[in-house]
């Protein structure tokens, strides 16, 4: 079969997820699906190699055979575009691609590759996704958000590119669309995207529960440190509660999910959050969130360790709590490691939603 590759119109539009989905749906079919993501701008310093974050996420979910360094051949480090403009030579980049790329498919019938945003992401290097599809003789699926108009015009943009490559597009997938809003789009979104001479592949509904961060992420995001409550990484984000104001006032505010962000002397109200996790009313709410102490401050040894019994999950940054709640709010939702859970919905998502049989027939 020939390999796969997710590009998007946009980042952060599911590309991710829809791959999780989709390496599961195939799992279960027996075709042992392979990952890769050859150009990532995201990475992290992994047995001793520089790693694209996606490429970890999937050889440690799915227990993957591949060596890392594999899955992700080229990680953009910092000033390397710079460099690369004045001293282009794409020869080296795309033979690392290319050898990574037929060790994966010797142990896989099929490959899965991971784009990194619209169809020419990655041309100030000489590797844009239409050009890396190219080079892998891959075939391309575009993951677009919801709506009408806006997707479609944003598909327009990729395929020109992709087709200037001679690169196959064989459909979109609709990701995040409202759910009473699925039967008008799948209508006018298959016509738009017929108008253009490719396919609507499927929709995929939004689902509240894949949109939320977690505290892990919060950690992972903004590096802050974790103080207890290892175990409850996975903690969900509904709700951000500054907890600037007096002890009585804060209680008002935390409902289910809610991060609590209080400057790290605010001792008023880490007790108070202590208080309420004994509570049978609050101690649900306190344990599907979490604590944020702010400005470098730590609270007193004693206060800490009951913290730290308490297991609520405390991160602690030198960052005051204006920039603390400020970043939050901009925070975008990413898969991690520990969002089992999460990626166990993308199978459904999957499987009712994406027509993965016409993907299988193109693909031979």
């Amino acid at each position: 079969m020939k390999p796969l590759y997710i590009g998007a119109t946009l980042q952060d539009t599911g590309k991710t997820s829809t791959i999780c989905g989709l390496i599961q749906a195939l799992g279960e079919r027996g075709l042992n699906p392979g990952y890769m993501k050859p150009v990532g701008q995201r990475y992290i310093e992994y047995q001793g190699e520089n790693i694209d974050e996606d490429a970890v996420l999937f050889y440690e979910v799915f227990n993957l055979p591949d060596a890392p360094v594999l899955m992700s051949p080229v990680a953009i480090e910092r000033g390397f575009t710079r460099k690369y403009i004045f001293e282009p030579n794409p020869e080296p980049l795309e033979k690392k691609i290319l050898k990574a790329s037929a060790q994966i498919a010797e142990k896989h019938p099929i490959t899965l590759i991971e784009g990194t945003g619209h169809a020419g992401v990655g041309a100030c290097f000489s590797l844009s996704n239409a050009r890396v599809a190219q080079l892998l003789g891959a075939k391309v699926i575009i993951i677009a958000p919801g709506g009408i108009g806006k997707p479609i015009d944003e598909v327009a943009v990729s395929l020109a590119l992709f087709e200037k490559y001679n690169v196959e597009v064989i459909g979109v997938i609709l990701n995040k669309v409202m759910p009473d809003k699925i039967h008008k789009i799948n209508e006018t979104v298959a016509k738009g995207m017929a108008n253009l001479g490719t396919k609507l592949l499927g929709t995929i509904p939004y689902e509240e529960t894949l949109s939320r961060y977690t505290i892990g992420q919060v950690a992972e995001a903004f590096n802050y440190e974790l103080i207890c409550g290892h175990g409850h990484l996975g903690n969900h984000i509904n709700h951000i509660v500054v907890a600037a104001m007096e002890p009585q006032n804060v209680m008002q505010y935390i409902q289910k999910s809610s991060i609590i962000i209080t400057p790290g002397d605010r001792i008023d109200n880490i007790l108070l959050t202590l208080a309420l996790s004994r509570s049978t009313d609050f101690h649900d709410k306190l344990y599907s969130g979490g604590l944020i102490l702010t400005g470098g401050l730590k609270p007193d040894p004693t206060i800490l360790e009951l913290l730290k019994k308490s297991d609520i999950p405390t991160l602690t940054t030198k960052e005051d709590t204006f920039t603390v709640s400020a970043r939050m709010k901009d925070l975008a939702f990413k898969i991690q490691t520990f969002d089992r859970d999460k990626i166990a919905k993308t199978l459904p998502l999957v499987k009712d939603n994406v027509n993965v049989d016409y993907i299988l027939e193109q693909l031979k």
